[in-house]
């Protein structure tokens, strides 16, 4: 059985829904559904999610629409399955430029359903991460959950801020740069403003209580980036 994935699902058709719901439980993913485009942006800001299935007509949004803005808007890197009921190449071409990797069409079936999603996961590297735990002194990172435990403790982190976080458990000691940050977690390229990054990595330095008092400091290195450092923890 594959590694469990945490996949959300923008459906809706209550039916669909349900349908997509069962078949991914039954062989071992947590399924999350939305039926407003808005509902899954404001999710994403909150939850770490591994994989989409998004279906191309949705009430306040086009399919193609939250995909493109999940790639470009979002930093979404992860794999995102397309559902549509049209057959045209037009449309399957249109939805795979807007950035979806694969696609479904309707009706489904459900063994293709999830030979597809297992398929984009490990495209995607994400059975190879599932067994992924890590330990840093208090910290706890697990690639599967996708979650980060502090003194047993779970942290609630965006899919960028567990990004980050995995980024600087794997690189520690060494000096990254806001550039690379950017290029790595956001997907962007080229001179942009870095607020961005120093706004995330705020937010991740409060939740996470990288201070050095639990053995690990998240230190701002002026005008270069920023270096995660062991501590010795006071007592």
């Amino acid at each position: 059985m594959p590694n469990p994935m945490h996949i959300g699902v923008l459906e809706d058709d209550a039916d669909q829904q349900d349908f997509i719901e069962q078949c991914l439980i039954a062989v071992g993913h947590r399924v999350t559904q939305f039926m407003r485009a808005s509902e899954l942006r404001r999710a994403i800001q909150t939850q770490a999610f591994d994989l989409f299935i998004i279906d191309w007509r949705l009430p306040d949004a086009s399919g193609m629409d939250v995909t493109a803005h999940l790639r470009q808007h979002d930093g979404w890197k992860g794999p995102i399955l397309f559902v549509t009921a049209s057959q045209e190449e037009e449309d399957i071409v249109l939805a795979l430029d807007s950035g979806a990797d694969d696609f479904l069409a309707k009706p489904l079936r459900p063994r293709e359903l999830s030979a597809r999603v297992n398929a984009l996961a490990r495209r995607a590297g994400l059975q190879a991460q599932a067994t992924d735990k890590e330990q840093f002194g208090a910290y706890s990172l697990d690639g599967g959950q996708r979650e980060v435990q502090l003194a047993g403790e779970r942290v609630t982190l965006t899919e960028r801020e567990f990004r980050l976080v995995s980024l600087f458990f794997s690189h520690p000691g060494e000096l990254l740069s806001r550039a690379h940050l950017l290029e790595v977690v956001w997907g962007i390229k080229g001179d942009v403003s870095t607020r961005t990054v120093d706004t995330h990595i705020s937010r991740l330095r409060r939740k996470l209580v990288l201070d050095g008092s639990h053995g690990v400091r998240l230190r701002s290195i002026y005008q270069h980036g920023y270096r995660l450092e062991a501590q010795a923890m006071s007592h």
